[in-house]
């Protein structure tokens, strides 16, 4: 399925440009961007690069393919930390571009949990991986970490995300959270979205927060009395025992 496909018009027109699974992905990608992967189909995808829908199952077998293809484009964006960092600033360099590479395809923070890893998700899970396993974390205290930080990667994005798709109602939303909750029964929920409406200056939140996890992360580390049955697994939950929680999750 990794032939290209070369298609020359009726007319006697130049030869169009040949499809191969690379530009089959990156188009699929491209209209993602622009329209959503809501309203992405074969069809579409077809028109755009100017062949008939059947054209493209010469590299993608459907439409869970390409979408598994897809995200994998959107993980090869993610950078490697420099050579010669330590394990924190180097765990931080990984979050921070695997974040700044799902803002930019906003759609790809909802699928990522959900399409199984092309090589370049794995290659992106191998390096943080062993980025906390070269900096001697306990077995244990390594998945969680891995855990830690890919969940912020993917849940901080896609609530923020979906804020700022929210922006143009920004007014409206304040003006019925005005007219719904009150300060006398939830004064604080009013104190913090008051906050949020009086101050201009943005806060690197993901950041924030990305630091606190690492900073927990590294009193763990430092912990020798941190043990399996201390940190937070139970070995008589199913979910501890196996949950698959590795497929997709990086």
């Amino acid at each position: 399925m990794s032939q290209s496909t070369t298609s020359t018009d009726t007319d006697g027109a130049e030869p169009r440009e040949p499809l191969d699974r690379a530009r089959v992905l990156a188009a699929a990608v491209e209209l993602a961007d622009r329209h959503g992967v809501d309203a992405l189909s074969m069809r579409k995808l077809a028109r755009h690069l100017g062949y008939e829908v059947m054209s493209l199952y010469n590299h993608v077998a459907g439409k869970d393919d390409l979408l598994d293809g897809m995200v994998d484009l959107v993980a090869a964006e993610i950078e490697d930390p420099p050579a010669g960092l330590t394990w924190r600033p180097a765990v931080r360099h990984i979050a921070v571009s695997a974040h700044e590479s799902l803002l930019r395809h906003r759609w790809a923070s909802t699928l990522w949990s959900s399409r199984w890893p092309g090589p370049h998700r794995w290659r992106h899970m191998e390096t943080l991986l062993a980025v906390l396993t070269a900096a001697d974390f306990p077995d244990d205290v390594a998945d969680l970490a891995f855990h830690a930080v890919t969940l912020h990667i993917s849940g901080f994005t896609q609530q923020q995300i979906s804020y700022r798709a929210q922006a143009d109602r920004e007014a409206e939303l304040y003006d019925r959270f005005r007219s719904e909750v009150s300060a006398e029964e939830f004064p604080h929920v009013v104190a913090h979205v008051q906050y949020h409406q009086d101050q201009h200056a943005p806060h690197d939140e993901f950041g924030f927060v990305l630091d606190l996890i690492l900073d927990g992360l590294e009193r763990a580390r430092t912990d020798t009395s941190t043990t399996g049955a201390t940190v937070g697994h139970d070995p008589e939950h199913p979910s501890d025992a196996a949950d698959g929680r590795h497929h997709g999750r990086g």
